[in-house]
């Protein structure tokens, strides 16, 4: 195998494929990324298993064809250091290594087998639906927050997708939170269905995703989610988690005591401010909220260093019932920084001190954002 492609298309497929390498050592192969030469095109794979990225550089100046099997991190830590704009990398089959030419300057690669990289599901591909990057990216930016990192029930180390009706819905929850976001416009073409992936992935997914017009496909493959461009230069795959996921329509409420508008650049400040107060590690961090007709005071104390009361006065109520709660003050900055760059004012509607509030972007219905209160002594 011996090819000669540009740098910078290289490095950059190298730092997308990367992201599903293992960083683990148990099983060498699964940390390392498949470099394959082919015809006119270079194709570089990444797999530890749960997650799997195809990558096609295209044109490559294609000498031989061949494979070869790569520690991924060392291979896209070295093109992306390299000075010049081509790369010419050729296979040593004799001594098991991968050569790298770059101007003047030369390295080798020790390689792993091929033949024990797992083969991805990217071959049999069911279509589910087509949706835009940019969309895709703000969904899972929108949810991802709520998503649990580790839980007794893996459903909510997971981001919901479901297929229903006419539209699509992403759902993220840890039990304490709730995000929900739906769309009309994003339906599946085959039969309606509900399948959960691993947030994790889910992340990595959007940092690879474009911010132009560009579509990407849904598609189905065993027990694995596929993530495909339509000319098929990538492909992401993951494996979905099983298990049902609870009714998060019945967890949103419907009956309100007050909802208030309050000013989002106001608001979030408020909260960054309180969230510098040192608090004590085995409890969890929280303000005190006061919403009044008029006006909204935020309160956090630290026995160590003190207390700092923040007072809004840009606040507009529904009614004149005043309702004081307390929310952990990640949870709720999390929601407040993202539909701050949307709207000048945030919607902020109450069930009751221990019930669950519902956060809003006022002119937008179809991003839910549910928190629970906080019972303090």
């Amino acid at each position: 195998m011996k090819f000669s492609v540009n740098k910078n298309l290289l490095s950059q497929a190298a730092s997308i494929v990367q992201r599903a390498a293992s960083t683990k050592d148990t099983i060498p192969a699964l940390s390392g990324m498949l470099i394959t030469a082919e015809k006119d095109r270079l194709i570089l794979q990444g797999t530890d298993l749960d997650i799997g990225i195809k990558k096609i550089i295209f044109p490559a100046d294609i000498v031989s064809e061949g494979s070869a099997l790569v520690n991924a991190k060392y291979f896209s830590d070295l093109v992306r250091y390299l000075s010049e704009e081509e790369v010419t990398i050729s296979l040593d089959e004799t001594n098991n290594k991968l050569n790298v030419y770059n101007g003047f300057s030369s390295s080798y690669l020790n390689l792993y087998n091929p033949d024990d990289f797992p083969e991805m599901p990217l071959n049999k591909v069911t279509h589910i639906s087509t949706i835009p990057q940019l969309v895709l990216k703000n969904f899972i930016r929108k949810t991802v927050i709520a998503a649990a990192v580790t839980h007794f029930k893996p459903v909510f180390t997971g981001i919901l997708f479901d297929f229903s009706g006419d539209s699509l819905t992403m759902v993220a929850s840890d039990t304490h939170r709730l995000a929900v976001i739906r769309s009309e416009q994003i339906k599946s073409e085959q039969l309606p269905g509900q399948y959960i992936i691993p947030v994790r992935i889910m992340s990595d997914i959007a940092r690879i995703l474009e911010d132009g017009d560009s579509e990407i496909n849904i598609g189905l493959a065993e027990n694995h989610i596929v993530f495909y461009t339509t000319e098929q230069d990538l492909s992401c795959s993951s494996r979905l988690i099983e298990g049902q996921y609870p009714n998060y329509i019945q967890v949103i409420p419907k009956n309100f005591v007050n909802t208030f508008l309050v000013n989002s650049s106001l608001l979030t400040q408020s909260l960054e401010r309180t969230s510098l107060m040192p608090f004590d590690q085995k409890m969890i961090q929280y303000v005190k909220m006061n919403f009044e007709p008029e006006q909204l005071v935020i309160s956090a104390f630290s026995e160590k260093m003190g207390e700092m009361t923040e007072i809004i006065k840009e606040v507009e109520a529904e009614s004149k019932q005043a309702v004081e709660l307390n929310f952990n003050t990640r949870y709720l900055l999390d929601a407040v920084k993202l539909l701050s760059q949307e709207n000048k004012n945030i919607q902020i509607s109450l069930s009751g001190p221990l019930g669950p509030a519902v956060i809003r972007n006022p002119e937008d219905d179809n991003y839910t954002y549910v928190l629970v209160p906080l019972r303090t002594g």
